[in-house]
C-alpha cells in the first residue's frame, strides 16, 4: 500500500471520528497534521541553468517553458509546491548539498551528485539533429561537405567530430541564436541543433523548419527528473504523476510565450 493510500485512509478515519464527536478528536487532528507534514511542507525545488534553456525553461525567473508548464500541472494535481531556481551548472552539486534545491532535469550522464539522486522518467528524449540548406539532403554523415555552424567550445558526437577537416569546415558561433543566424544567412551549409529548440525558434522567427530538416540525428539521449533520494514523498508523488502524464511537445510549442529577451535570428542582410 502506498504512502498516499495510507494518508487517505487516515483522513477518512479521523474525519469520521471527528464528525461522530470522538473525545480524542483534537489529538487525532494533531497526529494527522504530523502524518501529512512530509508532503505538504516540502517543495520541489528544481534547478535550471542561469542562462535559460529554450524552450524547456526560460524567462528572468525561469517561469516559462515546457518543463515549467509540466511542473505547474504537477503542483495543481498534487498540491505540492514547486519552483525553478536559477543556478549555474557548476554550482548545482553545491546547491543540492546545501539544501537550496532538491531536483534537476538532466540526463543521468550529466546529473549532479548522481549517487544521491533518484531519476524519474525518462520524461522526454533530447535529439541533436542536422539541418541543411534547401537542396542539400544528406543520407549519411559521410555525405556532409562544405561548412557547418556549431557552437564554440561545444563538443559534439564522435560521428560528427571525426569528419571535421578538409571536406567539412567548422564555423564557430557563440550561442544558439548566433549559430542559427549564420545558418539562415547561408554562411554555412549545415547546422546541428536540438530539434525542439530549432522548431521553437522557427515559430519565433516565422520560418518553416521542415525546409531545413534532415533525417540525420547527431546525438540522442533521455531526459529524467532527478530528485534527492532523501525526498521519499516527493519521489513517490512525481513517479505517480509521470506514470500517466506524457509531455506532448507538439501541442505545447505553439502555446509557449515568447522569451523576455528579443530573439534575433534573421539575416542582417
Amino acid at each position: 500500500m502506498s504512502y498516499h493510500h495510507i494518508i487517505s485512509g487516515c483522513w477518512r478515519t479521523c474525519l469520521r471520528c471527528i464528525i461522530d464527536g470522538c473525545p480524542m478528536r483534537i489529538g487525532l487532528l494533531f497526529i494527522l497534521a504530523l502524518w501529512t507534514l512530509p508532503v505538504s511542507s516540502q517543495t520541489l525545488r528544481i534547478m535550471g541553468a542561469d542562462d535559460g534553456f529554450l524552450p524547456f525553461y526560460y524567462g528572468k525567473t525561469l517561469d516559462k517553458g515546457i518543463f515549467v508548464e509540466v511542473i505547474n500541472e504537477f503542483s495543481l494535481e498534487t498540491g505540492i509546491a514547486s519552483e525553478f531556481r536559477l543556478m549555474a551548472r557548476k554550482r548545482q552539486a553545491w546547491a543540492l548539498e546545501n539544501g537550496l534545491a532538491n531536483a534537476v532535469f538532466a540526463n543521468p550522464r550529466w546529473m549532479p551528485s548522481p549517487d544521491r539522486m533518484h531519476a524519474v522518467g525518462p520524461v522526454l528524449t533530447w535529439r541533436d539533429r542536422v539541418y541543411a540548406q534547401p537542396g542539400l539532403k544528406p543520407d549519411s554523415f559521410d555525405e556532409l561537405q562544405g561548412r557547418i555552424c556549431l557552437r564554440k567550445w561545444f563538443v559534439y558526437s564522435d560521428q560528427l567530430e571525426q569528419r571535421m577537416g578538409a571536406d567539412l569546415v567548422r564555423l564557430h558561433a557563440y550561442n544558439v541564436q548566433h549559430m542559427l543566424r549564420m545558418f539562415l544567412s547561408k554562411r554555412c551549409d549545415y547546422v546541428v541543433m536540438n530539434e525542439t529548440e530549432f522548431r521553437f525558434l522557427a515559430l519565433q522567427g516565422n520560418f518553416d523548419p521542415t525546409t531545413y530538416t534532415t533525417d540525420l540525428v547527431d546525438a540522442e539521449w533521455p531526459v529524467y527528473l532527478g530528485i534527492l533520494k532523501t525526498e521519499a514523498a516527493l519521489i513517490e508523488a512525481v513517479e505517480a504523476f509521470f506514470a500517466t502524464h506524457k509531455i506532448d511537445v507538439d501541442a505545447m510549442l505553439p502555446t509557449l510565450p515568447p522569451p523576455d529577451r528579443p530573439i534575433s535570428i534573421q539575416s542582417a542582410n
